[in-house]
């Protein structure tokens, strides 16, 4: 099976990985191909999804070429997407890029998951009939101890890392399910589409038995240097997306819980997934912008019009191994 735009040799692939990027370092980013290499098996494919940061994509692949490949190294291939959005980069890869997989695993640019990580999570996995998806825990950060007990006694996903079954990726695929674009943090959204077995209209919210969460599985990230002006404006945005994402949650309940309504109908932008929960609920939405005042802003902004044209562009493979082996060039698509 191919999926992918472009023509390779990318057939009976056991694992398939995905890693979404746009503000990480160069030398983070190759620590997490890195990490994803060694706890890869030999017939994976590695897909990095570059969003929106050109100089990043650019840098990442002279990086690859400083790793020692073999014929039996996993696949590597790096794409330019030009719209920003990890919402949108997971689009773009389930609908275009994906290769085909047994199981197929998301990994944050900045996530370095442990050389034991997807083989546990792939047993776990096949051992849980009812899961359509998997997660690990986290073992790092500030608020890793919570998340991990939250998580193990209440179930969920973890954006930061997460698999998906391939009959699970097929239906998504065959029901044109995409995220809305500007979504933020979309563990949240597509957590409940997940936990509601891709169909709250036939199915009961059941996060436990949909998604397996694996307490071995984890992945470790860089202590940020809250001095560094990067690490502050990082921390500014994550706040105000931290409210936006108090917005998704309530627009998440109206269109899965409370509506009943497929995952596909989900609209195609932010602020209409957004503002349509607020017209519906405008008592609920008011509560929320009581509690959360910065939502008061989020708001502001998503009324102002954005332009969503880009979306339409396909995602660009710049950067592949299986140039270097077969075709002895040095890996760089031109």
């Amino acid at each position: 099976m191919n999926n992918c735009i472009v023509e390779e040799n990318v057939s009976n692939i056991l694992w398939s990985i995905a890693i979404f990027t746009a503000r990480e370092q160069p030398s983070e980013l190759l620590a997490t191909i890195v990490a994803a290499m060694q706890a890869s098996s030999k017939n994976t494919v590695i897909d990095v999804m570059v969003n929106g940061n050109l100089s990043l994509a650019d840098n990442i692949c002279k990086n690859i070429t400083t790793i020692k490949l073999t014929v039996d190294s996993p696949l590597i291939r790096v794409w330019f997407i030009k719209l920003g959005g990890k919402a949108h980069a997971w689009n773009q890869y389930v609908h275009q890029v994906w290769p085909g997989s047994k199981l197929a695993f998301f990994i944050d640019g900045y996530a370095r998951i442990s050389t034991s990580a997807m083989s546990l999570l792939s047993v776990g996995m096949s051992n849980a009939a009812d899961a359509i998806a998997g997660t690990g825990v986290p073992s790092s950060g500030s608020t890793a101890v919570k998340l991990r007990e939250d998580t193990l006694r209440e179930g969920g996903l973890h954006g930061a890392f997460f698999a998906i079954k391939e009959d699970t990726m097929l239906a998504l695929r065959q029901r044109s399910f995409r995220l809305p674009l500007g979504l933020y943090g979309f563990d949240t959204l597509l957590g409940a589409v997940l936990a509601f077995g891709l169909d709250p209209s036939v199915n009961e919210w059941n996060p436990k038995k949909c998604i397996f969460v694996h307490p071995d599985v984890t992945w470790i990230i860089d202590e940020k240097k809250w001095w560094r002006y990067s690490v502050i404006k990082t921390q500014f945005n994550r706040i105000q997306n931290n409210a936006l994402r108090k917005l998704v949650v309530g627009a998440t309940k109206d269109h899965l819980a409370k509506r009943k309504m497929r995952p596909e109908k989900i609209p195609r932008t932010i602020e209409e997934f957004i503002f349509n929960w607020v017209t519906a609920n405008p008592d609920e939405a008011k509560a929320t912008l009581i509690k959360y005042p910065l939502c008061r802003l989020i708001l502001r902004k998503l009324s102002e019009p954005r332009d969503w044209s880009a979306a339409d562009i396909a995602p660009k493979l710049i950067f592949s191994t299986h140039s270097v082996f077969e075709n002895g060039s040095d890996g760089y698509i031109r």
